[in-house]
């Protein structure tokens, strides 16, 4: 599900009290739809039982 960068804005000032331009908005949901997808990618090769370490390390070995 594509992450909006209204929702990005909205979030922002509903949690941290920040405005955010238009530009900073769009640039965040991009960043923010890639981590997502990376922590989706990374939940799915672990069962639920697994340790919470093994998860930061399936993340890790991702980013490199």
């Amino acid at each position: 599900m594509p992450i909006s960068s209204r929702f990005i804005r909205d979030a922002a000032k509903l949690l941290q009290d920040v405005d955010l331009s238009d530009a900073r908005a769009g640039e965040l949901a991009l960043e923010v739809e890639r981590l997502n997808a990376s922590v989706r990618t990374a939940a799915g090769s672990l069962d639920a039982d697994a340790e919470p370490a093994a998860f930061f390390a399936v993340l890790a070995k991702g980013a490199s």
